[in-house]
Order: structure tokens, then sequence, then C-alpha cells
């Protein structure tokens, strides 16, 4: 009794009908590069009949695929697999799926293609790439200042503590506070105080003038200013410029005695023998919140570098 199967196999079928039945545009290439066989799923794609293009060379339809014709030919004989790839025609993206056809004997006979339409699966992908974009943008951005978050700060600057441990480079901090704040509040409003602290902290960011240089904002009228490669005297100068920003923006406050805003600024080091820890970051950070102490202390609307005398533990804070 003869199974199934073997009534398949002595079924008469053509190479077009089976082609025809295939749910994708299917393309079979002869060794030349030319088309020995497609759907009309395939034809479509160039808006044309099967007649039109059976015997053309696949590069007279298209450049680019004529090309990955050529690579998968290469490989082929290579005896290496035809990994799957992304075409674009006529602004329609496809999976292209290639597999060698052979004889008995293990010749070429040519190369099976199936092109699957997945343009409406990368739109989405970019759509999700786009909204993890945004929201990766949501969560690393301050968006009353539109200066780096606190989160942001905490990574970067332990990146930057190990980066400076390791390559033996420099790297300061400097910690800025708007002078008298709370009065600045009380005086024009907390809408006034937002708008204070957006200008404040674009002066600043605009005052650094190196790209790996940043300002973020580390918590209520504070910014932590990040420089790599950057120490001492130059560190002091780098606040001082941003300090000088402040001052000229005049923005007014009739709390302090020049009638108009500023702010004092905390810059402190990285010591050279750190292990590029969590606590040589938190240690940094306290050593500029220290500065700043001392830069308030002495009058506010300054810069002090942090030394350890200048260390007032438990002390009444100036604002």
């Amino acid at each position: 009794m003869n199974s199934p199967y073997i009534a398949w196999r002595r079924t008469h079928f053509s190479l077009a009908a089976l082609f025809e039945a295939l749910p994708v545009a299917a393309v079979f290439v002869d060794p030349e590069g030319r088309i020995a066989a497609a759907n009309q799923a395939a034809a479509d794609i160039e808006g044309k009949s099967i007649d039109d293009v059976l015997g053309q060379r696949i590069s007279d339809i298209h450049a680019e695929a004529g090309r990955h014709v050529l690579r998968n030919l290469w490989l082929t004989d290579a005896g290496l697999p035809v990994p799957d790839h992304e075409l674009v025609i006529h602004d329609v993206t496809y999976q292209v799926s290639v597999r060698a056809v052979r004889d008995e004997a293990g010749g070429l006979i040519g190369l099976l293609a199936t092109l699957t339409d997945i343009t409406l699966q990368k739109r989405t992908e970019r759509r999700l790439s786009e909204a993890n974009r945004r929201l990766k943008a949501y969560a690393w951005e301050d968006h009353l200042t539109g200066v780096p978050s606190r989160r942001y700060l905490d990574a970067a600057l332990t990146r930057e503590v190990r980066r400076s441990v390791r390559d033996g480079r420099p790297l300061a901090v400097a910690m800025l506070d708007i002078d008298h704040f709370k009065s600045f509040n009380d005086l024009y409003g907390h809408p006034a105080g937002d708008v204070c602290l957006r200008q404040v902290a674009q002066a600043a960011a605009a005052a650094i003038r190196r790209g790996a240089d940043e300002v973020c904002r580390y918590g209520g009228e504070e910014f932590l200013a990040i420089l790599p490669d950057t120490a001492g005297a130059a560190a002091a100068h780098v606040a001082e410029m941003i300090r000088a920003a402040v001052e000229a923006l005049a923005i007014p406050h009739q709390g302090e005695p020049s009638g108009h805003l500023t702010v004092s600024l905390g810059v402190a080091s990285l010591l050279p023998t750190g292990h590029g820890s969590r606590r040589d970051r938190d240690s940094l950070i306290a050593q500029a919140d220290e500065a700043l102490y001392a830069a308030k202390s002495a009058g506010r609307n300054r810069v002090a570098v942090y030394q350890p005398s200048t260390s007032a533990a438990g002390a009444a804070r100036p604002q």
C-alpha cells in the first residue's frame, strides 16, 4: 500500500505553482545572477509580471540587490552560510533569507531568496527606540533647569573618579550655591525662584568651555560642575568664570547688599591616592561642600578651594 508521502512524490506539479503557494515573495537566482524563477509577489515589488523578470539579472532590476547576490554567491562558493539581511526597495523594508540549492552531486544550482515585508515592524522598532531615548533623557535631565539631573551626576562622577584613579589624571569639582536663595523666594515668590534656578543653571553651563566639563543639578539651589583633567588653580579659574557669568545676569535681589543675585562656589580636587570607589566620590563632594562653606563664611559671591583647615563640621551653614 502506497503511503501518502509516496503518492505526493508521484504527483506532478510545477516549480511556478510551488512558488505561487509561498506566503512571501520568492526568487530563484542561478549562479550567473539571473532570475530563473519567481512568484508574482516578487514581481509585484517592481510592478512587473513574472514573464518580465524571468531571465533578467538581479543587478539590472535593483543595483543593491545585485550586490547582495554577488556577496551571497561568494559566501556560498566559500562554503559559508548566507546571513539574513535587510533590503530597502521603494521605501519598503524586506528581510531577505537566502538558501543555497544544490544538485545530488553537491553542485550549486542557484540561490533561493525569500523577501518578507518588515516595514511595519521596523517602524514600530523605531518608535520604541525613540520612546526609550525620550524616557532616558527624561530620567537623566533635570527638567526645571535643563541641565543633567542628580541621578546623572552620581553616575557621571562615579565614572570620572574611576577614570581619574585608573589613568592617574586630575579631576576636580566645583559646588555652586545661590546666595540667600531662601530670601529670594520669600521676596519674589517660588515661580520667580524657578526662573532664577533656570537662569543660573544655563549661565553656569554656558561658562564652561570644554566639552568634557558638565554642570549638573545637585539639589535645591545647588549645582555641581564636574571638571575632568583639571585641578588646583585651573579648577578655581573655571569656578570663577561660573561665578562671574551668574553675576553678569544682574538678577535683582533686594536681599543682597549689591542688589543683585550672586553665587558662591567651593572647589575640590581628587587625591591621586584614591581607589576610584564610591567613597572617593562622596569624599570629593564633601570636600567641595566644605570649601563652599568657607566661601559663604568669607562673605559669599566668591570661590574657595578646599583645604583641610576649612573643615567646620557641626557649624551652622550660611545661606
